[in-house]
């Protein structure tokens, strides 16, 4: 055997293992269709060779396998790759050693096992395939039902001897715009309020036919001329279960679903919750909102009420606007909006709006939004001086300069044209100038350092110097210092000699984070003031000014308290008995109530009590409590039927002596679903073992000694 032809299988099972895992992976896309597996494989078998590229296999490579592989080559066999003649005598001579070896070699099974990996692994997705294609084709050649669609169905239906035959007729209303569909199973699931018609098909010796619904209500079905057609009319407007009555004997428990009809879903994009329109902004909303529901949306309107006025001359006003999209369609899905106008609507600075948005959909239900709000601050007002004496101090003079910023800012625009473009500039920088100085003013209310002596030399001076004698201190306690054995140990002693502290900006003041927050809103909108200011632009600088100024306004207002007038006049204390401690004539305030609990599932527990006795074996079990429970899950049936339905059934069998260990397990379930963690009720403290410390504090007090 050359080594040209050990190359050669090495190629041919490279590829064949390349084209077994493209069949391997085009196995799962054979059940999308022939096309899809087709070109699922074709494109893996093109990728796999386009990167391994097997054609370009070296020589080399062969020769360093056949050395690992055979010891008895003598790791020479790169001696056949070269030229006879180059040959020298050495190597010639080993050539003809190892000629005859070369000859007989038969390569290993070793070498063929990547292509065995590959062909079981498209062997077993081949297979995995097949059974799956066979699993789906059973499951969809089965004949499915309207009824059998239905999650709670179980197990087939018992019909009474006699009855050939129904054929149940399910007419959804009309606003839901769908077609009747005919079953021929029982158990009902239909939309609410849907149109239900029996027609039952029995043999002649049938002579009265009825339903009877939640083991309540009767309805009598009309037999032909033959007396074997037998048919009733009835709308379902809430769930529960039903009965076939033939002749007085009664059939299994019937199920009766109905799909209840949504109210509108409102998902409002746009506005926010809470706006607030700034001077300077567009006075105009875009309400964006998408509307859904079930069977269709009927029509959308948005409510508005305006509020003017402060005080006693509150006045409002409502009205209602429509949207654009036309409902005629009736779909279940809209994506509406609507620009309000809000200068056009007659809103003033000062005034709120108030909107939310109606829906109804084709069953006339309707569903409300959210109220959003939407105000327009009334700069006018805040100019006001009212109130500010009962500020705090340093307050008035802050608003009068932020006020006296925007009038001057205000003033500046209207005189652009009549005065120059450096005047112009230098005093919108003077402007902007006051405005850092504001911002400054407020910043050491939050602690922030002063930028006034920013860059000057003698500061930092002093302030190397002090670094210096900082570290000298530091080197001195290093040292020299001596140390208190007592403080050995202590880390908040350690940190404090050994660490620098400066302030904390956060923690300078005293003011609550409420209140920090808004001051730090206000220094934000003051600092983009002084940008526009210093851009010279002073018309973009007035809505960041008006804000800050509003900002200022609600904090001035946040620091006045109500304290109401009380009319009671208290008994003066003598100064002769405060702080005596003295409590023996005042009692504890104690309020009695007695409250006969009342146990609503307690024949369900005895019911689960009995259900265990019987499976035990014991016979002489109270049916008392098995019959309460009865009606209890009667009661429970007629609301959600799919869940309780069955347990009903089976509690009734158990009820007639038929029951197997399966009614027990089921009825057992459908108890325990009822059942809820009780309530807890009120009990009598603990009393104390040992008096407390405020008693002992107190005793100690009076009697003046510990």
């Amino acid at each position: 055997m050359k080594i040209a032809d050990i190359r050669a299988r090495w190629v041919r099972s490279q590829l064949w293992r390349y084209v077994l895992l493209s069949m391997a992976l085009a196995a799962p896309l054979a059940l999308l269709g022939v096309m899809p597996a087709l070109i699922g494989g074709v494109l893996a078998l093109v990728a796999q060779l386009w990167w391994h590229q097997p054609w370009r296999l070296p020589e080399e490579e062969v020769v360093r396998y056949l050395n690992q592989a055979f010891p008895e080559l003598e790791e020479s066999a790169a001696l056949f790759l070269k030229p006879a003649a180059d040959h020298h005598l050495l190597e010639t001579l080993q050539v003809g050693k190892i000629a005859p070896v070369l000859e007989k070699l038969s390569l290993p099974r070793t070498f063929y096992k990547p292509l065995r990996q590959a062909a079981m692994t498209a062997l077993f997705m081949i297979l995995f395939t097949l059974g799956w294609y066979a699993l789906n084709t059973r499951i969809t050649s089965l004949p499915v039902s309207p009824a059998n669609t239905n999650a709670q169905t179980n197990h087939p239906e018992k019909v009474l001897p006699g009855i050939n035959g129904a054929q149940i007729t399910l007419q959804p209303p009309a606003y839901m715009r769908r077609p009747a569909r005919t079953q021929s199973a029982f158990n009902i699931t239909a939309p609410d309020s849907s149109l239900v018609k029996w027609e039952l098909h029995t043999n002649n010796q049938v002579q009265e036919l009825a339903l009877v619904f939640n083991d309540s209500t009767w309805l009598t079905l009309q037999p032909d001329a033959a007396h074997t057609t037998w048919t009733a009319t009835r709308t379902i407007r809430k769930s529960g279960f039903y009965q076939v009555s033939l002749n007085g004997h009664l059939s299994e428990l019937y199920q009766l679903q109905l799909i209840p009809d949504q109210l509108p879903v409102i998902r409002i994009t746009s506005p926010q919750p809470y706006t607030t329109i700034e001077f300077g902004q567009s006075t105009k909303v875009n309400v964006q909102a998408t509307l859904s529901d079930d069977y269709g949306v009927r029509n959308a309107l948005i409510a508005l009420t305006i509020a003017s006025g402060s005080g006693e001359a509150v006045r409002f006003k409502d009205q209602e606007l429509p949207f654009e999209n036309n409902f005629s369609a009736q779909l279940t899905q809209y994506q509406v909006s609507k620009t309000l106008n809000l200068s056009a609507m007659g809103l003033k600075p000062g005034d709120e709006l108030y909107f939310h948005i109606r829906v109804t959909d084709t069953r006339r239900q309707e569903n409300r939004s959210d109220v959003y709000i939407v105000t327009l601050p009334d700069t006018a007002q805040l100019f006001s001086m009212e109130g500010l004496v009962t500020g705090v101090a340093f307050k008035p003079e802050y608003f009068r300069s932020q006020r006296q910023i925007i009038l001057d800012a205000e003033q500046l625009l209207r005189e652009k044209d009549s005065i120059g473009k450096e005047k112009f500039n230098s005093r919108s920088n003077d402007l902007g100038t006051d405005q850092k100085l504001l911002r400054l003013r407020y910043g050491k209310f939050l602690g922030e350092e002063s930028e006034s002596n920013i860059g000057d030399p003698r500061v930092a001076a002093e302030a190397g110097h002090d670094d210096h004698d900082h570290d000298h201190d530091h080197h001195g306690k290093e040292e020299g210092g001596v140390v208190d054995p007592k403080d050995f140990g202590n880390a908040a002693k350690v940190l404090d000699e050994f660490t620098d502290k400066h302030d904390n900006a956060e923690d300078a003041t005293f003011f609550d984070p409420e209140i920090k927050k808004q001051l730090k809103a206000t220094l934000t909108e003051m600092w983009k003031s002084e940008l526009q200011l210093r851009l010279y632009k002073p018309q973009e600088a007035l809505p960041f000014a008006y804000k800050a100024l509003r900002l200022l306004k609600d904090l001035q207002q946040q620091s006045r308290v109500y304290v109401a007038k009380t009319g009671v006049k208290t008994t003066p204390l003598k100064p002769e008995k405060r702080l005596t401690g003295e409590q023996d004539k005042i009692s504890p305030r104690q309020q009695k109530e007695t409250i006969a609990y009342q146990d609503q599932l307690l024949a369900v527990r005895q019911a689960l009590a009995a259900l265990d006795a019987i499976k035990a074996g014991d016979t002489n079990v109270s049916t008392v409590a098995l019959r309460d429970a009865q009606q209890v899950l009667t009661t429970q049936a007629a609301t959600t039927p799919a869940l309780y339905l069955p347990a009903l059934e089976a509690m009734r069998r158990i009820q007639m002596h038929k029951g197997t260990d399966k009614d027990i397990r089921t009825a057992q379930q459908g108890l325990q679903k009822i059942l809820k963690a009780p309530p807890l009720q009120p009990q009598s403290a603990p009393a104390s073992v040992s008096p407390s410390l405020p008693q002992h504090y107190f005793h100690n007090l009076k009697t003046g000694r510990p």
